[in-house]
């Protein structure tokens, strides 16, 4: 204004002394005739004039700077805005900044005439983060020293972006150094005590207790007495002292002017309403202005890269189906609506569901439907996505008249390049429309699942192959290691007896040498049916080594041991093997065991006693087999005495 009345004087000053100027003329050569009157009328005339052009230059002028401020604030709102709805996880964080910065600024005596500026840098202060990878400012876990190196540089990365404005307050400085510490040993400048702006020093008090008091992915939102008492404690180390004093003292009247978590913001500049809530479709709001559908976009983007990321991290650090399963369908519940989802997996020409969440999910469990049967075995056949079929197919006969209820259906196939190795079915009780961007994003979620899912089976089918004997089916002795000591805890814990049996076959290595090792084979793989049949079912049967098998019996007792043993033996004895029309090949079989606690504690010292137990089992089945054949000879020949057959049996 100072400007403007300077202006103005000049005009009055000189209209005046042109009014002067014409009355002395007009004396001059009108002889003296008085014409004051007439000469003041012309000089109020002139003068009314100049000052009616300057009120409309000086309201033109008025006009055209209210209208570029209003356009520059609407533009920083407008890239803040942007700004906020990239992070879903901190949505509202600078509006809630920018009101807490205007509101203790004051409090603090900050200067009338720069308070635009502390407003536009709160507003700002992180636009720098725009440059930190989104894995990092969404890791739901604490960062590590590298990552806080990258977070750490967002300060001047903001500085650099903003030094090309031209702003006619102080912006720069506040956001380049609104991490210092009071102390000195905050960044980028390591600033101390008041070298630091007192803009920044009012930023970096709110800045914190705003990040105190709301969520984060790594853990709950402070109350306001835990957030202020954390904050005292580094006055004059992170804080100024005099800042945080005041700033506890007005914390109760700021925070009354904060907006609620999930209300639309007014607008700073009042030229069109913004929002950065970017989640209306899920309370029932639609976007109200052009503004408001791009914030929304930009949300959506980012949800996108972030659910992303985390599946290919999560999927990427486990093999285990088991938990590869409920990652998959627990991610497809924050970017999809569905009643039941359900994972299949092939199985040979039919998908199995081996993962089923939802509405229904006990009955749907294990459902198997064949290749070209219903929606999902059409797109097991044809691997394409099916959108918007009729649920009915798939359902009725697992649910019955319970699949009526559903109406409509989206099926994604697992495929893992040229193999399928399941489909994702979403089903729907409501008439779940999906757009373009969704199934594009289903789409690469299968793609990442599939993935997964072949990755932990092939692991399990290796893990199976080296845990499980080839030629027999049964475990082997690295399976039976680590089964053992389970075991062993399971009956310490629940205080039964466990009981470690070794069995050796007797007379195999003559049929080897006789028949070859392919007939040597034939039988063992059917030896060891024989046995897995005489073993209780929560019993484990192991191929030890070559002729060699270990049984591994819970809550066994005395009596159910000498049992078993005893059904082992006369089903092996009975068991016998034609080799070829006329010629047949039998085996026996010698058990020993051990039981734990009582003849050792380690599995080497069990397997030590009972593999002497069933070799002193084996020559006693040796010595009676010698004398049942002597008594035989004995009948047959009639002329020798027991004495001497049995003699010649034993050295047989």
């Amino acid at each position: 204004m100072d400007k403007l009345h300077e202006n103005l004087v000049t005009r009055l000053i000189a209209a005046a002394a042109v009014a002067v100027l014409l009355c002395s003329a007009y004396r001059l050569y009108a002889g003296g005739v008085r014409t004051d009157w007439l000469l003041a009328l012309t000089g109020a005339v002139l003068a009314s004039v100049a000052w009616k052009v300057h009120l409309g230059n000086a309201r033109s002028s008025r006009n055209h700077i209210e209208l570029l401020t209003k356009l520059h604030l609407a533009t920083i709102e407008s890239l803040t805005m942007a700004i906020d709805a990239k992070d879903p996880l901190a949505r509202g964080h600078i509006e809630r900044v920018r009101t807490l910065a205007e509101g203790l600024g004051r409090a603090v005596g900050y200067p009338e005439d720069q308070m635009e500026g502390l407003k536009t840098a709160a507003l700002l202060h992180d636009i720098g983060k725009l440059a930190v990878p989104e894995h990092i400012l969404s890791k739901p876990a604490r960062l590590s020293s590298a990552e806080f190196s990258k977070i750490m540089i967002h300060p001047v990365v903001a500085a650099d972006i903003l030094s090309n404005v031209e702003f006619p307050y102080e912006v720069v400085p506040i956001v380049k150094h609104h991490h210092e510490k009071f102390n000195g040993s905050g960044y980028p400048g390591r600033l101390k005590g008041e070298e630091i702006p007192l803009g920044a020093r009012i930023l970096t008090v709110v800045d914190c207790y705003e990040a105190l008091t709301t969520s984060r992915p790594y853990r709950q939102p402070y109350s306001r007495e835990q957030a202020l008492e954390m904050m005292r404690k580094e006055s004059g180390t992170t804080f100024d002292p005099g800042i945080l004093a005041r700033f506890m003292e007005v914390i109760h009247s700021l925070e009354l002017n904060l907006a609620a978590p999930n209300a639309r913001p007014v607008t700073l500049v009042g030229i069109e309403p913004l929002s950065t809530e970017c989640v209306l479709d899920r309370f029932g709001l639609e976007p109200r202005s052009r503004t408001e559908k791009a914030l929304l976009d930009i949300a959506a983007a980012q949800r996108e890269v972030v659910s992303l990321y985390e599946i290919s991290q999560t999927l990427g650090s486990t093999l285990k189906l088991s938990v590869v399963l409920p990652i998959v369908a627990a991610k497809m519940e924050h970017v999809a609506n569905f009643t039941t989802l359900a994972i299949y997996l092939a199985d040979g020409d039919r998908l199995r569901a081996a993962y089923v969440i939802g509405k229904n999910a006990e009955a749907l469990k294990g459902y198997e439907v064949a290749f070209g049967e219903n929606g999902t075995g059409w797109v097991a056949e044809h691997r394409q996505v099916l959108i918007g079929g009729s649920p009915l197919a798939d359902l009725e006969r697992p649910l019955g008249a319970g699949a009526a209820a559903y109406r409509s259906t989206a099926v994604f196939p697992l495929l893992r390049e040229d193999s399928l190795v399941g489909a994702l079915a979403l089903y729907c009780e409501e008439a779940c429309g999906y757009s373009a961007d969704e199934i594009r994003l289903l789409e690469t979620i299968s793609g990442h699942a599939a993935a997964a899912v072949h990755n932990a089976l092939a692991f399990e089918r290796t893990q199976e192959s080296a845990l499980t004997d080839n030629l027999t089916g049964l475990p082997n002795s690295r399976y039976m290691y680590g089964f053992f000591d389970q075991e062993k805890s399971r009956a310490e814990r629940h205080r039964y007896p466990l009981v470690l049996m070794m069995m050796d076959l007797d007379g195999f290595k003559k049929i080897n040498d006789t028949y070859g090792h392919h007939v040597g084979d034939e039988i063992l793989r059917q030896v060891a049916k024989v046995a897995r049949g005489q073993v209780r079912s929560g019993d484990t049967l192991v191929r030890y080594a070559g002729d060699e098998f270990v049984a591994v019996l819970h809550r066994a007792t005395p009596e159910m041991v000498l049992d078993m043993k005893a059904r082992l033996q006369s089903a092996v004895d009975n068991f016998s093997h034609e080799v070829r029309p006329g010629r047949v090949a039998r085996i026996g079989i010698s058990i020993g065991f051990a039981t734990y606690g009582q003849d050792g504690a380690a599995i080497n010292e069990l397997m030590e006693v009972a593999d002497q137990r069933m070799y002193e089992d084996k020559l006693a089945r040796k010595l009676s087999g010698s004398a049942a054949r002597a008594a035989v000879v004995g009948a047959q020949i009639g002329s020798a005495s027991l004495d001497m057959v049995q003699n010649v049996g034993l050295n047989s």
